[in-house]
């Protein structure tokens, strides 16, 4: 009995170590398992680095490839070309009126019928107008030498044309003041020598001359906001 009783003790002892190495085992196993799981993360993380700059790329591609910046290229030619005849027709239209000033300034002394005040404010304004479309040339003639219809250059030529606009509202409010002086010495000295009422001629000179400054004001503060707006874009290129 005794031996069995040994027997049985040892049994147990045996089956206890048995277990105790087989739980050892399956340990290591998974943590082994576990290890082998993170060097396959791991081993695939450059791999789906690569996809994801692949992925980054093709979409940085597919958005710089899209048609709208093309479209405001287009659009900005056609803006500045359509600017810039405008602003050869205003050229043209003050060529015509200062010829115009000079051609009734030497009519009217030649007669000898429009009198002083006429004769003195048709040279007065005729000698203003010839110095404004100097300067207006000045301002018009390095500009459109540069502007071209090349599309590389859209933002370059926009530039240059906002630059160019924003000089000639410039001088266009700065001889709000000369001609506005020389025209309510016309009205005062025309009103003067006919002995006829001057309030309503003057009030309408000077609204008329405020109206044309507001506007030009209000210009010249558009063509800063759109010369600020190119310049940040060709910073960002």
């Amino acid at each position: 009995m005794k031996d069995n009783e040994s027997s049985l003790n040892m049994d147990k002892e045996t089956q206890a170590s048995i277990a105790e190495q087989t739980q050892m085992t399956d340990t290591d196993e998974a943590h082994h398992y576990a290890v082998d799981d993170n060097n396959a993360v791991d081993e695939n993380n450059p791999d789906e680095a690569t996809i994801l700059d692949e992925q980054w790329q093709s979409l940085s591609q597919d958005w710089q490839s899209q048609p709208v910046e093309k479209t405001d290229i287009q659009a900005l030619l056609k803006q500045t070309k359509r600017r810039t005849t405008w602003a050869k027709t205003c050229f043209a239209l003050n060529i015509l009126a200062t010829a115009g000033l000079f051609i009734s300034f030497f009519y009217g002394v030649m007669i000898g019928e429009f009198g002083t005040p006429w004769n003195l404010y048709l040279g007065g304004a005729g000698l203003m107008s010839l110095i404004f479309v100097y300067y207006e040339m000045k301002i018009r003639a390095k500009t459109w030498r540069q502007i071209s219809d090349s599309p590389d250059q859209a933002i370059e030529n926009a530039l240059a044309g906002c630059e160019s606009s924003m000089k000639y509202m410039s001088l266009t409010k700065w001889s709000c003041l000369p001609f506005g002086v020389l025209a309510n010495w016309f009205v005062y000295s025309v009103g003067k020598e006919g002995d006829k009422p001057m309030l309503g001629a003057l009030i309408f000179i000077n609204v008329f001359i405020a109206v044309m400054f507001l506007i030009t004001e209000l210009i010249h503060r558009k063509r800063k906001k759109e010369f600020k707006e190119l310049n940040a874009k060709i910073s960002n290129l």
